[in-house]
């Protein structure tokens, strides 16, 4: 049959019901292949999930151009979309869409590596030893390979990958951050050599095609890459290894707000890989699937090496410190370290100058225009960090018409003019999403603070994404509390986690390590769990909290968010959607319906935001529900966020 014969199913990434039929015309098209179509008047790139000479009873185009000479996806992709599709909720070509590589041009070039001889330095301790075996031995399973910071979870790591590979299975290698995936990547490197790729959002877009393809077919047994690399298809992924998984990185923030460790459980049932978590921190979640029995939980209770956990002091300080932002202890003990040609790493987790400017006589701070915030000064500028909002500083108060405004506050900016001041002679570097915006920003700070090149780095959460500095002898933390009073239940997890996660970069060579962490709660509960680091009592603290007020984990949760120009309308639709699922709750028993109210953030970039969260012991009933109500709602003027197992609530 010639191909002007056949015809193409073709899934589009837009939020449209539905396949789309469009005529081979004189192309090669087979099932797999991605191929460009002329949707509504405008050229779009589709993925062909079916071929087939059943002529349509209706008009039909041509496929425009085909981007792939071959297959780059199969039934086990497409699969996997139609889960994502049903769990989140949305379109079946949006997950199609989301799951691809965007590239057009396998014509890039991409470095070659060949494997050194560090391969056989990779000794396992007897501790890691068996952990290793007993994950081989109990492959059908999944894992959480728990160990306090630096105890040596990436050698386990490399040890499985090793036999993965050598049973010729491939293996998927998640970190959070691209900076961690570059690491590990020149780490890993050594080890695998030419089998290895990269994926992740700093690599351009044909890059990361040229890697799918090869893991695709088989020519690369092992791929490190961030979030979306969890999609990558091969001959057969024997082994998912998520490390860091407690990261929210490994959520997406758009639809399909899927979490990449949700995509990697349903690949472990259903394709049968091998599922690795890891972390000095794990989620409440996986703990609690811990106790149920679905994750076997490996413990590793020492460092790697001669390494031993850092001393760590908590310093209470002032609310209104002024210029003692950072403590007397705190900067002697940094004068110290980079005399001792050592180098420090301070946790700030707020960027800019000073987080407000507010009138001194009545009070009020400068807000955004556009969102429910306030601007945080930058040098020279006011800032919005949730619409990218410019403006300069007011020359007077806009509610009293006050001249008396004054910064209350400090962000990563002020400490590095302050350190700046303090240590003349020392290299120090700021790092959050300010500076990480400049190419290979994030993989120049690495390598300069592996080289010792940086006396202090300074940043936001950022400093705290699991990197191995051995020289690295004193960590302090400016200010604990930031992110503890959110109106939000995840709230002392996310900083407790941070807090071990940072402190766990300080003495991980043979140098002993110092953490001081400067709070102005210290009698917080979280502050002793922390001292002793207890986070396995911490999380059985927090996990008493959650069962009492039916929180994560021991329910599931649904966010719908309503957005768009016109509160009231905004307003009217959120109530509307309340209704439909009122109606629907008896078709669904169980659930239980909050809301609709205004979000804890209104309003953002223009937008009058409204939400609905869902309370459920199943997802599954969760996700139908809201299906069932978006097919009986005819909206158009409002925006519908569906956010299942969302993360914030902000």
């Amino acid at each position: 049959m010639k191909n002007s014969d056949m015809f193409a199913d073709v899934a589009v990434g837009l939020p449209v019901e539905g396949l789309f039929t469009y005529s081979t015309a004189e192309f090669p098209i087979t099932k797999g292949m991605r191929v460009v179509v002329d949707f509504n008047n405008r050229k779009i790139i589709g993925c062909v999930v079916n071929v087939h000479s059943q002529k349509p009873d209706f008009e039909i185009k041509p496929v425009a151009k085909i981007i792939d000479d071959e297959p780059i996806f199969d039934e086990r992709l497409l699969a996997m979309a139609q889960f994502i599709a049903h769990h989140y909720v949305c379109y079946f070509g949006e997950a199609v869409s989301t799951t691809m590589p965007s590239g057009k041009s396998y014509k890039t070039r991409q470095k070659t590596f060949f494997a050194g001889d560090s391969y056989s330095e990779i000794t396992l301790t007897p501790e890691q030893e068996d952990i290793q075996q007993a994950i081989l031995q109990q492959g059908q399973k999944a894992h959480c390979i728990y160990g306090i910071t630096g105890s040596g979870k990436t050698e386990v790591y490399i040890a499985l990958a090793r036999e993965m590979i050598r049973r010729n299975q491939s293996v998927l290698y998640l970190v959070p951050e691209i900076g961690i995936s570059s690491q590990m990547f020149m780490r890993l490197k050594e080890v695998f050599g030419n089998s290895l790729v990269m994926y992740h959002s700093g690599m351009s877009p044909n890059e990361r095609l040229l890697s799918w393809r090869r893991f695709y077919h088989g020519d690369a047994a092992i791929a490190v890459g961030t979030r979306s690399a969890i999609f990558m298809q091969a001959p057969h992924v024997g082994l998912i290894i998520i490390d860091e998984e407690h990261d929210a990185s490994y959520k997406e923030n758009s639809t399909p707000r899927y979490h990449a460790r949700t995509v990697a459980w349903y690949r472990h049932k259903n394709e049968g890989s091998m599922l690795v978590l890891g972390s000095a921190t794990p989620s409440l979640e996986t703990l609690y699937a811990v106790q149920g029995k679905r994750i076997m939980m490996h413990t590793l209770h020492r460092r790697f090496g001669n390494a031993t956990l850092p001393q760590l002091e908590i310093l209470p300080v002032k609310a209104s410190g002024g210029n003692k932002i950072i403590t007397n202890q705190l900067l002697m003990a940094i004068k110290k370290t980079i005399e001792a040609k050592r180098q420090v790493i301070l946790l700030l987790n707020r960027r800019g100058f000073a987080p407000r400017v507010i009138c001194d006589d009545c009070g009020m701070s400068v807000q955004c225009p556009h969102c429910s915030i306030s601007m945080t000064y930058h040098k020279k500028k006011l800032l919005c960090h949730y619409c990218h909002y410019e403006s300069t500083i007011p020359e007077q108060c806009e509610h009293c018409g006050s001249k008396n405004l004054i910064y209350v506050g400090s962000g990563t900016q002020r400490i590095e003019e302050l350190l700046t001041r303090m240590f003349p002679l020392a290299t120090i570097v700021r790092m959050d999403q300010d500076t990480a915006r400049k190419k290979n920003f994030v993989a120049e700070v690495v390598s300069n603070m592996q080289q010792g090149k940086i006396d202090i780095l300074l940043g936001t959460q950022m400093v705290a994404k699991g990197f191995d500095f051995p020289n690295v002898a004193l960590v302090g933390v400016i200010m604990a509390d930031i992110g503890l009073s959110l109106p939000d239940f995840r709230a002392a997890e996310r900083i407790f986690a941070l807090l071990v996660q940072v402190a766990g970069r300080s003495g991980r060579g043979d140098i002993a390590g110092k953490v001081i962490v400067q709070t102005i709660n210290p009698d917080n509960p979280l502050f002793n769990h922390l001292k002793n680091y207890d986070y396995i009592g911490f999380c059985q603290r927090e996990l008493s909290y959650r069962k009492a007020l039916n929180y994560p984990p021991y329910v599931r949760l649904a966010r719908l968010v309503i957005r768009g120009k016109d509160e009231d309308e905004v307003a009217q639709v959120a109530t509307l959607y309340k209704k439909k699922l009122d109606e629907l709750l008896a078709h669904y028993p169980g659930i239980t319906i909050l809301g609709p109210s205004q979000a804890p953030l209104y309003k953002i970039a223009s937008y009058f935001r409204y939400h609905i969260v869902l309370k459920s012991g199943s997802v599954d009933a969760l996700s139908g529900m809201i299906a069932q109500c978006k097919k009986n709602m005819d909206v158009h003027n409002a925006y519908i966020e569906v956010d299942i197992d969302p993360l914030d609530l902000m």
